[in-house]
C-alpha cells in the first residue's frame, strides 16, 4: 500500500481513522491510541502526540469562548451567574469535543512525518 498524501493523512486523523488506510479506527477509547490498525495492520508504535493536542484544543476553545463572552457581556442578556454557567458549559463541551479530533490530527501528522523518513 502506498503512503497517502499529507493532506489525506491529516483528514483521516481528524476523522479518527488510520492515516494510512482510512478505514481502521485510530483510538481504542476516548483518547487511547491503538497499537496497530485493525484493518491494514499499520503499527503506531512510537507515534505519540504528547502535549500538542491539548495545546491546539486550548487555542481553538479560546477562539470559541472569548467571542461568546464578548457577545454575552455586550448584550447584557443574562445575569453573571447565568453567563458563567453558559460559558463553563460551552468550554467543557467544546474541549471534550475537540480534544480527540486534535489528537487524531497530531497522531496523523507524526505518523506521516515518520512514514516519509522511512521511505
Amino acid at each position: 500500500m502506498t503512503t497517502p498524501s499529507l493532506t489525506t493523512s491529516l483528514l483521516r486523523g481528524v476523522a479518527r481513522k488510520c492515516p494510512r488506510c482510512g478505514v481502521g479506527g485510530l483510538f481504542a477509547g476516548y483518547l487511547k491510541r491503538v497499537e496497530t490498525c485493525p484493518h491494514c495492520g499499520e503499527s503506531f508504535e512510537g507515534v505519540d502526540a504528547d502535549d500538542g493536542p491539548a495545546w491546539l484544543t486550548i487555542g481553538l476553545v479560546a477562539h470559541i469562548i472569548v467571542p461568546l463572552l464578548i457577545f454575552l457581556e455586550s448584550r447584557e442578556l443574562l445575569s453573571y451567574p447565568a453567563e458563567m454557567a453558559v460559558l463553563l458549559g460551552a468550554t467543557i463541551v467544546s474541549s471534550l469535543t475537540l480534544l480527540p479530533l486534535c489528537k487524531g490530527l497530531f497522531l496523523a501528522a507524526v505518523w506521516s512525518i515518520a512514514a516519509k523518513k522511512t521511505g
